[in-house]
Parts: structure tokens; C-alpha cells; sequence
């Protein structure tokens, strides 16, 4: 009788930077942080946290590395692929493209050139998924974007403004504008294959501006314009606020050229015992909470929506924002995916001295 014996494990390779990050999220996990606190560490959507907590309990502990499918033996070694990352990291212009944008083919070619290898652009894409890497839309920064001012601000200027809340019991509102137009924001959906979506929408393009103020504790203050926004909008935004909030209200907001309107200034001087402006640092924007509220009711919400028309337009954009008003936990998991480094939450309550 012949012995049956079992297939041997595949060999664990070095570990991937997917493993690394995994890894670091089990380990927040079982200290027991919260993964909205796990999200904003480790730079990543919520989602990923919650799928790194179901794969945890289903598979254990140490689940955080993948498990190699058996196969042939991959044509680059690992210090290949080590030196094809910092190769990526670079950039493509760094490389000699003309524009910063990797592509299969333009990996493909790297790798024919870099070490005489041929990989078919279907083989690139899932070794780079191997890797660790992910097809995403680059973040556009401004040149005019001071990084080591931007990070004093975090580190000094951000804590003494908690400091300062708390010591005088304001009420912190982050506020800012923006804008839906009747054409949607495109977003990827499940279709078959060779039977792509298709939107069907009015050729006319039409814009509904917002403005919008959410607190540390979830609450969010929004109004509608048709008009353009201006220094007379930006002040009844504020008075608003006033009318909306007991006590001192402390509004931090981007450097807009309508936040420093002279109806705005004035309006500040006459409400001084109750109200104060701050700004965040210029370019800056991944650092206001309100963003990713705004985020989260245009791709979330109405990715893919078309309007009929503007009065269309604002109903669904106001019947939206008044489901998030009364959901200050959905808005604060949104405010946790911005960087600036936010108070943790207890029962509702914001606590600055923590800050």
C-alpha cells in the first residue's frame, strides 16, 4: 500500500510590502485601537481595515502573509525586484517618459531593458499586485505648496488652536466650498465584460456651489447657493454657524480669496466675543475633515448620478447632506480618513486635551 503523501508547502518568499502594512494593522488590531485610529496611522481606507479583521479572525493570527500559489518559478529575484520598486518610486520621468505615468506596457519595457526579461502586460499587472502595487489616480499637488510650513502647522500651530478651544470652551468647525455639477463624477462599476455602463445624461452643464462646516463631534452645518460664492455668501455661512451653535465658535478654513472679503472681516470684528478665524496652510487641502465629507457625498453617494436639471441637482444634494446630518458617526469615520491628526471620540464628545 503506498504511503499518501501530502503536497509540500510552498516556500514563503520575502515579505511583501502589502505583508508589512498587514502586519502592522493586525498587530494595531489586537492592542484593540480602533480602525478608524488604524485607517488614519496607516494611510488607508477604512474598508482595508475591515477586511484585514475578518481575514484575522478566519485564518489567525499570523494570516498577514499571503500564501504563495504553487507554479512556475518567477523571472525576477527578489533584489530584482527590489531595485524594479525604487525604479517605480522614482517615477516614469525619472526614467526618461516624458510624462509621470506608469503603464504595463512601459513597465514591460523596463524590465526587457533593465534585465532582458519578457513579461506579457497581463503578467506585469498581476506581478505588481504581488508586490504590493495598485492602479491609482495620482494626487495633484501645487508647486506653490510649502511641505516643511505645512508640517510646523501641524505640529504647532494645530495643537495650540485645540489648546485654545478647549481652554475657552469654542466649538472647533472646519469650512469649506465646493460644488456638484448635473454631469456625475464617474466612478467604476460591475458590468460584463465587453458591455460597458453607459451614463445617459443632459448635455447642458450646471452647477450647484455648497459650503459646509463640520464639528469634532460629527455635526455638519451645510448650505446651498446657485450663485457664485462670495465674500456676502461666506458671512451668512458664518452667521449661520452663530444662529446654529451655542457659545464661541472657532472656524478654521482654507486661504480662499472670499474668506478675506472685506463683508467677512467685518462681520468678524463685530461678532469677536463669539467668533474667530483661523486658516489652514496654504495647499493643503488633505487636511480639512470637510474634504472628505465632501468626498464622501459626491463619489460616495452620488458617483455616477445625473441630474435632470439644477432644481434635480439641489434636492438630491440637500436630501443627501440631511441623511449625513443626522449620521455624525458615518461623518466622523469620513473625518478620520483626512491627515490632520483629529481628538479621539468618546461618547460623542470630543476631548481637545488630548490633542
Amino acid at each position: 500500500m503506498k504511503a499518501h503523501r501530502s503536497k509540500p508547502k510552498a516556500k514563503l518568499g520575502p515579505i511583501s510590502p502589502r505583508e508589512r502594512l498587514r502586519r502592522k494593522g493586525y498587530g494595531l488590531l489586537a492592542r484593540g485601537v480602533r480602525k478608524a485610529e488604524i485607517a488614519r496611522q496607516l494611510h488607508v481606507a477604512w474598508q482595508r481595515v475591515w477586511e484585514w479583521e475578518k481575514r484575522r479572525k478566519k485564518l489567525g493570527p499570523q494570516s498577514w502573509r499571503d500564501i504563495p500559489q504553487p507554479g512556475r518559478p518567477p523571472k525576477l529575484v527578489p533584489k530584482q525586484r527590489t531595485r524594479l520598486e525604487v525604479i517605480l518610486a522614482k517615477g516614469a520621468q525619472a526614467y526618461g517618459y516624458p510624462t509621470e505615468l506608469w503603464t504595463l506596457k512601459r513597465v514591460v519595457q523596463v524590465l526587457r531593458k533593465e534585465w532582458g526579461v519578457r513579461y506579457t502586460p497581463s503578467g506585469v499587472w498581476r506581478m505588481l499586485r504581488r508586490m504590493g502595487f495598485s492602479s491609482q489616480v495620482p494626487m495633484t499637488l501645487a508647486l506653490e505648496r510649502d511641505v516643511k510650513g505645512i508640517r510646523r502647522w501641524v505640529r504647532k500651530v494645530w495643537p495650540g488652536i485645540m489648546e485654545h478651544a478647549h481652554r475657552t470652551k469654542a466649538t472647533v468647525v472646519f469650512v469649506d466650498e465646493s460644488g456638484k455639477q448635473t454631469t456625475p463624477n464617474v466612478r467604476k462599476s460591475w458590468a460584463k465584460k465587453g458591455e460597458t455602463p453607459v451614463l445617459r445624461c443632459s448635455g447642458s452643464r450646471k452647477r450647484l456651489n455648497i459650503v459646509g462646516g463640520v464639528t469634532l463631534k460629527g455635526e455638519l452645518h451645510f448650505a446651498t447657493h446657485r450663485d457664485n460664492m462670495g465674500g456676502t455668501e461666506a458671512m451668512w455661512f458664518l452667521e449661520q454657524l452663530l444662529e446654529d451653535i451655542r457659545g464661541k465658535v472657532l472656524v478654521i478654513w482654507d486661504n480662499g480669496s472670499i474668506h478675506k472679503a472685506p463683508e467677512v472681516r467685518t462681520f468678524a470684528w463685530l461678532n469677536r466675543q463669539r467668533l474667530e478665524l483661523w486658516r489652514f496652510p496654504p495647499y493643503a487641502p488633505e487636511y480639512d475633515p470637510q474634504e472628505t465629507v465632501w468626498d464622501v457625498l459626491k463619489n460616495d453617494m452620488m458617483g455616477n448620478y445625473c441630474a435632470t436639471d439644477l432644481d434635480d441637482l439641489e434636492e438630491t444634494v440637500t436630501r443627501n447632506l440631511r441623511w449625513l446630518k443626522r449620521r455624525p458617526d458615518v461623518i466622523r469615520t469620513a473625518m478620520r480618513q483626512s491627515k490632520l491628526p483629529l481628538p479621539e471620540i468618546a461618547g460623542g464628545e470630543a476631548i481637545a486635551a488630548t490633542a
